[in-house]
């Protein structure tokens, strides 16, 4: 699966159905930063697990860009930091990162 060693700022990143969804702004250990823009009303912190392939300067995600924008991913995953915050995890689902109050691992989005 790729990750934060992948990806760098200002590669473009697409949709599924080749839709512009804008560029990576930062990068995180478990998300990279796509900028609020023409697409994306807010801020938008991918997960890794959201990547289908990286080709030169381009990031496809798994996920049409109707389906990236229903995702809750205004805010950055970071169970890690926050266990026990209920509020902070409510944020962090849906981001293909382990809830530790859950059983299982989630499953690849």
């Amino acid at each position: 699966m790729p990750g934060w060693h992948d990806i760098h700022k200002h590669m473009r990143v697409y949709s599924a159905d080749q839709r512009d969804l804008g560029h990576v702004a930062d990068v995180y250990e478990d998300s990279f930063l796509v900028r609020k823009g023409i697409f994306f009303l807010s801020d938008r912190y991918i997960p890794y697990s959201a990547i289908a392939t990286i080709t030169g300067e381009q990031v496809q995600l798994t996920m049409s860009a109707a389906e990236a924008n229903d995702k809750e991913w205004s805010k950055r995953p970071d169970y890690e930091e926050h266990l026990g915050d209920p509020t902070q995890l409510m944020y962090d689902r849906g981001h293909g990162v382990h809830d530790p109050f859950e059983g299982s691992q989630p499953e690849a989005q």
